[in-house]
């Protein structure tokens, strides 16, 4: 483990020099080790920065290296921190109040504060009413407070360190911490060993002249440390840690009161005498804090969290760690690797697995597991839209499309479909469920034959589902599977609701279904089972002799009708163009007036109701009806029959 940043601060100058000097000499080069040599760029001493140049600049070929010749040292912290967040914290430092307002005037001021109170029970200040205790102090106090403040964090929580009881009115927002008569209870003089600091408080103890309180301060971004100076100075030292940084919290308990030590990658921090309430709320928050506030980044991508968590396992059932580190550390852990592989950092893990040499598969099973799911996958449109909106003015377009969603959409939401893109008049929908997919589409085509009977301006839609894997980013989908569904929609008439084989497998009979053959499909290498979703009542069949009138209305010519309309009778069947014997097969029927029954005469009535009965079959078919293979091989072998040769 790399030494952390506090400990090498409070290191003497030629300490620093020969801890950086190890890590010079170290047989392998660790990310944590070019912080600590960056962290050195920046030290107030020349020699140092020297050394700590010299050690920086070996690990020029590391992944992670930065550059930062010829810059300032402000500019070297602000390109350091805005390249390594783990850098970017505060402190321990010194903030003074930039108001030059005289001390006394500040007293009167906050004497008057006190007054008004009293009388309300309620402190006037910046800070929430929640945090009584920093609106209670002096205004240069929380000026400085507010000066460290970063641009949009806010305070949310606070309380006192190094806790007596006569703290107690003062906690509670009784009373003003920098009130002038209250010098004599709140002080630092009990305060005497100071074996047990780490660094970082030490350093900030070391800044003042006579430190006479500590407050913790919890803001939605950090935790910070504030020693405030004797109260005739305006001046404090600080100290921040950002949660995400947060690594370890550990809590002590003694003399009726909790101290908190908490660790970083690179820095140790003491809460020291809390009141135990707020030792306590402060344990807790701060591991939640932590938590919450890991979010995706590149460190993340190189981590194998699996064997660090099978580590972790290992540690806690060899009693090595405490059951509350555990699970501290556990779900920091599994956070981490829900950011690693999060939608946020998907662009860099792809980006990654492009770019490395080893040919970038290690991350596809990964990948794979946390970006790709079984998805139902429905594309809707309206029928001639385009030559319909070609045809009108843009107004009643506009119109047409809010009507089709006005009544659509809301179906949608009632089968726990989710809209992924909406491009003029087609909508692209995903579903968790195939049977909700299919359910929403006979809802949307029920809606729409309703609406169709009684207005003069149709709405006609053709619908495809297709069910298969498909790779999540964000709300969107991408795949194959997405790419057959579309095709089903294209193939689908005005009114029908075209499947694929794998969606009418998941709806295993659920759902009265027909057979429509097999068919090319771009993209695809093989023909596709295509299925249509039937409706009992018929209504299907309505909509679909609309859509032929509509194509014939507006010229358009797609296909035979037959062709797409008529259904084979089972998986695996073709069958033949819908041409019976009408013309030719049969012999003419007679005009000549009755006669009296013959052996002719009755074979002529026979072939004559046959060829009303192929007339009126073909008319089903047209309509919807679904084809028959046998009864068709009946009519064509029909005349062969008659005259005896079958």
């Amino acid at each position: 483990m790399s030494m952390k940043f506090s400990s090498f601060d409070a290191l003497t100058p030629s300490q620093r020099i020969a801890a950086l000097m190890h890590v010079k000499e170290a047989p392998a080069r660790r990310k944590e080790d070019f912080l600590l040599a960056l962290h050195g760029l920046l030290d107030a001493d020349q020699q140092v920065r020297m050394t700590a140049k010299l050690v920086a600049g070996l690990f020029a070929k590391e992944p992670y290296f930065v550059d930062l010749k010829g810059l300032t040292p402000e500019e070297m912290k602000k390109r350091i921190e805005a390249t390594f967040g783990e850098m970017k914290g505060g402190g321990p430092d010194l903030v003074e109040y930039q108001g030059g307002g005289a001390v006394q005037e500040m007293v009167k001021n906050l004497q008057a504060k006190s007054k008004k109170a009293e009388m309300t029970a309620e402190w006037d200040g910046p800070f929430p009413k929640t945090v009584g205790l920093l609106n209670a102090l002096r205004e240069d106090t929380v000026a400085m407070i507010t000066q460290i403040l970063e641009a949009g964090e806010t305070v949310e929580w606070a309380c006192p360190g190094f806790y007596l009881e006569a703290l107690k009115p003062f906690r509670e927002g009784q009373r003003s911490l920098d009130h002038p008569v209250a010098t004599t209870l709140v002080n630092l003089n009990h305060v005497h060993d100071k074996s047990r600091f780490p660094p970082a408080l030490l350093a900030m103890w070391e800044m003042l002249e006579r430190p006479t309180y500590l407050l913790v301060i919890l803001t939605n971004r950090r935790l910070v440390l504030f020693l405030r100076d004797q109260v005739k100075e305006s001046r404090a030292a600080w100290h921040a840690m950002p949660y995400d940084q947060i690594t370890k919290v550990t809590s002590t308990q003694a003399a009726g009161t909790v101290s908190l030590d908490i660790e970083t990658a690179h820095d140790f921090l003491l809460l020291p005498q809390l009141f135990p309430a707020d030792g306590l709320a402060l344990d807790k928050t701060l591991r939640e804090k932590s938590i919450s506030a890991i979010t995706s980044s590149e460190d993340l991508l190189d981590r194998d969290f699996d064997k660090e968590l099978a580590k972790l396992e290992m540690l806690f059932k060899g009693k090595a760690i405490p059951s509350n580190e555990y699970l501290f550390r556990k779900m920091r852990l599994q956070k981490m690797e829900l950011e690693k592989f999060s939608d946020a950092n998907l662009e860099a893990l792809l980006a990654k697995r492009f770019s490395d040499e080893t040919g970038g598969k290690k991350f596809d099973a990964q990948i794979l597991q946390k970006f790709t799911s079984e998805k139902t996958v429905m594309f809707t449109d309206i029928a001639g839209y385009s030559k319909k909106a070609a045809q009108k003015q843009l107004l009643d377009t506009m119109t047409l499309l809010a009507i089709h969603d006005k009544m659509l959409l809301p179906i949608l939401n009632e089968h726990a479909g989710k809209l992924i893109k909406k491009i003029g008049d087609a909508l692209m929908v995903k579903f968790d469920d195939a049977g909700a997919a299919c359910r929403c589409g006979a809802a949307m085509q029920a809606r729409l034959i309703a609406f169709n009977r009684t207005s003069p301006e149709k709405i006609l839609i053709r619908i495809g589902i297709n069910t298969g894997t498909v790779f999540t980013k964000g709300d969107d989908v991408f795949g194959d599977a997405v790419n057959v569904a579309a095709r089903m929609e294209s193939l689908a008439r005005p009114g029908m609701i075209f499947l694929t084989e794998s969606t009418h497998r998941k709806l295993a009979g659920a759902l009265p279904t027909r057979y429509f053959g097999k068919r090319a499909v771009k993209g695809q290498a093989i023909p596709l089972e295509v299925y249509a979703l039937v409706d009992e009542t018929a209504g299907d069949r309505e909509m679909i002799e609309q859509g032929r009138e509509f194509r014939l209305e507006m010229g358009i010519d797609d296909g035979p009708e037959e062709d797409l309309l008529a259904p084979a009778d089972a998986p695996g069947e073709t069958l033949p163009p819908l041409e019976m014997p009408v013309a030719g097969g049969f012999p003419a029927a007679s005009a000549e007036p009755a006669a009296p029954p013959t052996i002719d005469g009755e074979t002529i009535a026979v072939l004559t109701a046959v060829e009303a009965a192929i007339g009126h079959y073909k008319a089903a078919v047209r309509l919807g009806a679904p084809r028959d293979g046998a009864l068709e091989a009946w009519f064509n072998s029909f005349p062969g029959r008659l005259s005896g040769d079958a």
